[in-house]
């Protein structure tokens, strides 16, 4: 099987959702699963480094300029496959889809399986995340094309198979959901009571305080202003404290100007993330009513549970605002109190349970088996 990825970036979420499930699908089956990534000529040599560091027979191949030409790349890929002896395609998204779904038009593979990780066409048009107005024209057209054509699919959430029932009239059910889920990095690992108490004061913080931590991008989709506006009412408790892990944070936010000595904004390496999760109590993933969040399945939340975290939720996030009042993971704002260990504990537990690749494993089995 090749794994086919077009113009993803080799980001942290890459690692966690596109080469730790290459890694683990390889480790499932006597079938040898092969990363095949077409990246941007931007970087390209630091890039393919990051990736081949990673996963060592992945095959890093330079995308053909601008985005709006992906079609171009099929006689790359073509080449690629004409040496090669793999049956089926697995690919990211729509673009690289329609380019596997070519692939099998030229008699070049036999079946396609669409890895569809949101509702693109909604993304694109609720969000800048491109501003090619003829991408963004194409887009529906090419996440139908990857829905009605190809021979199976994995959704991230329930709740993107029900947006392609009413959007696209989807009507099979030749599919699997498999939610974004823990990077291998993250392990099992769960400190102490006394290592908490010891991090919390090493990074200035004492046992009282309630710690809220927002750890993500500035994308349009995570609602900056929403979480600006919530925070302002929890940090008029004087013992809330916020922390920012982003790359970009305005510095004109209400929280920013009203309670900066309680908001610590800073951005930190991946592997440092982690130590700043455990020593939080809630951790932020609350956003606007779009599609795009409606159907998400942000890896986050899973990060966040890792780390013993209630979650600030918004309703319909997903699948995880059903699963977050089930399993009594919410955040309740009418008594903010820190954590207790116990607790912590038990929601790092359920992280392990349910969103670590292993416990996917018969899905992840029932795409190889494709």
């Amino acid at each position: 099987m090749i794994y086919l990825t077009y113009n993803d970036p080799p980001s942290g979420i890459y690692q966690s959702q596109v080469i730790d499930v290459v890694n683990y699908m390889d480790h499932l089956s006597s079938r040898k699963v092969k990363l095949v990534a077409l990246i941007s000529l931007r970087k390209f040599s630091v890039n393919k480094q990051k990736i081949t560091r990673r996963c060592r027979r992945a095959l890093v191949l330079p995308m053909f300029p601008k985005a709006r030409y992906w079609r171009l790349n099929l006689a790359t890929l073509a080449l690629v496959l004409l040496f090669r002896n793999d049956r089926t395609i697995m690919a990211r998204g729509p673009f690289a889809t329609n380019l596997a779904l070519r692939l099998k038009q030229l008699g070049l593979c036999k079946k396609v399986i669409f890895d569809a990780r949101g509702a693109y066409e909604a993304e694109l048009n609720e969000y800048e995340v491109v501003n090619d107005v003829r991408m963004k024209q194409q887009i529906g057209e090419l996440e139908r094309r990857a829905l009605e054509q190809s021979d199976f699919r994995l959704a991230v959430s329930a709740a993107l198979v029900n947006h392609w029932r009413k959007t696209y009239a989807y009507d099979k059910a030749r599919h699997v959901v498999i939610p974004c889920t823990l990077s291998a990095d993250f392990g099992s690992f769960f400190p102490t009571k006394d290592q908490l108490t010891d991090m919390r004061q090493a990074m200035g913080y004492s046992a009282s305080d309630v710690i809220y931590i927002y750890s993500g991008s500035s994308a349009g989709w995570q609602s900056f202003a929403l979480v600006d506006e919530l925070m302002c009412k929890l940090l008029g408790d004087s013992r809330a404290r916020l922390i920012v892990l982003s790359d970009h944070f305005d510095a004109s936010f209400g929280v920013m100007t009203r309670f900066k000595d309680q908001v610590r904004v800073q951005f930190v390496e991946p592997s440092q993330v982690k130590d700043y999760l455990f020593i939080s109590d809630y951790g932020i993933l609350y956003r606007e009513q779009s599609i795009t969040n409606k159907v998400a399945s942000p890896v986050k939340f899973a990060e966040y549970l890792h780390a013993g975290l209630k979650v600030i939720i918004s309703d319909n996030l997903g699948d995880y605002s059903d699963f977050s009042i089930f399993e009594n993971l919410r955040f309740d704002p009418l008594s903010p109190e820190p954590l207790p260990y116990d607790e912590k504990q038990r929601i790092h537990q359920l992280s392990l349970s349910c969103y670590t690749k292993e416990h996917f494993k018969n899905q992840y089995t029932e795409l190889l088996n494709i």
